[in-house]
């Protein structure tokens, strides 16, 4: 499996995630995504924190895998063309507020 990067979208100041990963682990998020360059020994290596894509009715969003989160405000986007091929162009909800 390869992942490419992606940058972390939020409104300000505003953390509504409830510390979730998307504030947490901003600059270390990756997603599934044929041709990207990042492989499973850079995660290990590296200490990226996968995102896996979910789906509720017609609609995706990236979540951590075996988590039920809700949508804490945030999204994530890539400007690369990959992205947008596996994804769509626009940005997409991350599902990374837990209640505890």
């Amino acid at each position: 499996m390869q992942y490419l990067p992606v940058n972390v979208l939020k409104h300000g100041d505003y953390d509504c995630t409830n510390n979730g990963v998307t504030v947490t682990h901003a600059k270390k998020l990756v997603v599934p995504c044929e041709g990207g360059h990042i492989t499973e020994e850079d995660i290990e290596k590296r200490g990226y924190v996968v995102l896996e894509l979910g789906v509720i009715r017609d609609s995706i969003h990236f979540k951590l895998p075996g988590q039920r989160g809700m949508f804490g405000g945030n999204f994530v986007h890539s400007g690369d063309s990959r992205f947008g091929k596996a994804y769509g162009r626009q940005p997409i909800h991350v599902h990374d507020r837990v209640e505890r």
